[in-house]
């Protein structure tokens, strides 16, 4: 193993320790529960977005019911990752078409995201999944083709 090999395991074990250390995220914000029972049991919106912030898990976008997927695509960052919760329609194929409908937890982690915050978001993931019950499906993407429309109906119809 090359001496870079070592140096690389070595600083993601410190990165590891430090956050353990520090319990980023493990406190979800009252509001990301409230607006994740009003996606799921009013029909009020169509996702909410949410963001590690002063350590605390907090509500960052809310979309309107009519709001669309793309609306949807163009408040996750390039570079930052964000949790999601997106209340998903398709169509199957069969005869008569049926309506599936489906409330999907998106973890969105971009590669160009830094290293440590990408650790952060990882550990802090469980502790919002927790709080949301009655999620039916999960998807983790690190690239947009990840997020492609097509993608969700294929996670939603299967």
């Amino acid at each position: 193993m090359s001496l870079f090999a070592l140096v690389k395991i070595l600083f993601i074990q410190i990165i590891k320790i430090k956050i353990k250390n520090m319990i980023i995220g493990q406190n979800v914000a009252d509001a990301c529960v409230n607006e994740f029972n009003a996606l799921k049991l009013q029909k009020s919106h169509r996702f909410v977005i949410y963001k590690i912030q002063n350590n605390d898990i907090v509500v960052d976008v809310i979309g309107a019911r009519e709001s669309t997927y793309a609306e949807f695509l163009t408040h996750l960052p390039n570079n930052e990752a964000r949790y999601a919760i997106y209340d998903f329609q398709a169509q199957t194929n069969d005869v008569p078409p049926m309506k599936v409908e489906k409330i999907v937890f998106i973890f969105w982690s971009p590669d160009t995201q830094a290293v440590k915050e990408k650790m952060i978001y990882s550990s802090a993931k469980e502790a919002l999944k927790k709080k949301l019950p009655g999620i039916a499906k999960e998807l983790q993407a690190n690239d947009p083709s990840e997020v492609d429309e097509k993608e969700l109906v294929k996670l939603v119809l299967h």
